[in-house]
């Protein structure tokens, strides 16, 4: 059973998480599916943009615990498959020179959580609650969490948030740098694939230049960053769309970017 979806809108990906009737809680056969289609888009050189989704009520409310407890005996081993299957699906995520964009609804948590967090742009439906809820389940952050969370929040925050698994409006969450933007819930939708086609029919090279420098600004030394700047600079002026951008800047139109 195929429990995410793929569908191709020309440079778009669009996977959707649909185990809609459990709220799109991560099972074993999820996780082997979602990093086999990480790898795919990953691989796909026509994709530049990856939008994430989740069928039904919910984006996702973490790891399936029915499952878990169905299985309480032997829990270790298959939690620790779909932790690092879901490891490497974060680390492609992270550094796949595409942009990825989370448009979450309903209830994010646990899993849920690590995949808003990896994405580089996030669309909230008005109706999104978050909650961390880790520790509330006695277990401690996994899916780069623990990495992620404090350089967004900052730590008292994460720690707070971690601990006490609150739970988030969408405007609070917005208000954190957890989301860019909150919207209707009717105009979800709409406002991803907004998103989604504007980063696709954008300058790519750039845009995964910047991606690129934005991750890694977060442990490199300044003198690092800066020479890091000047060859990524170097990459994006040999493209086509550079060139493009400077005529259109010159002759004052709108620029019309092909991707190279």
């Amino acid at each position: 059973m195929d429990f995410i979806t793929l569908t191709r809108e020309d440079h778009l990906a669009v996977l959707t998480f649909n185990r809609a009737d459990k709220l799109n809680a991560f099972n074993y056969e999820m996780a082997a599916q979602f990093e086999n289609l990480c790898q795919e888009l990953n691989d796909d050189q026509t994709i530049r943009v990856i939008l994430l989704q989740g069928a039904g009520e919910a984006f996702m409310t973490g790891t399936d615990l029915y499952e878990i407890y169905r299985n309480l005996e032997s829990v270790t081993a298959e939690a620790l498959g779909i932790i690092r299957q879901f490891n490497a699906c974060i680390m492609l995520l992270r550094e796949m020179e595409k942009m990825v964009i989370a448009s979450v609804h309903g209830l994010i948590m646990g899993t849920g959580i690590s995949l808003l967090l990896a994405a580089d742009l996030v669309v909230a439906s008005e109706t999104a609650k978050f909650s961390m809820r880790f520790t509330q389940n006695a277990v401690s952050p996994v899916g780069a969490v623990s990495y992620l969370l404090p350089r967004i929040v900052g730590a008292k925050r994460a720690m707070e948030l971690l601990s006490t698994s609150d739970v988030l409006d969408a405007f609070a969450a917005e208000r954190l740098g957890l989301v860019n933007w909150v919207v209707p819930h009717a105009a979800l939708e709409t406002k991803s694939h907004e998103i989604a086609k504007q980063m696709v029919n954008g300058p790519t090279v750039a845009l995964t230049q910047t991606k690129q420098l934005i991750n890694s600004a977060w442990s490199n030394k300044l003198s690092s960053q800066l020479e890091l700047e000047a060859e990524s600079f170097m990459k994006c002026a040999y493209t086509k769309d550079f060139k493009t951008a400077v005529k259109a800047f010159v002759n004052k139109s709108v620029p019309e970017f092909e991707g190279k």
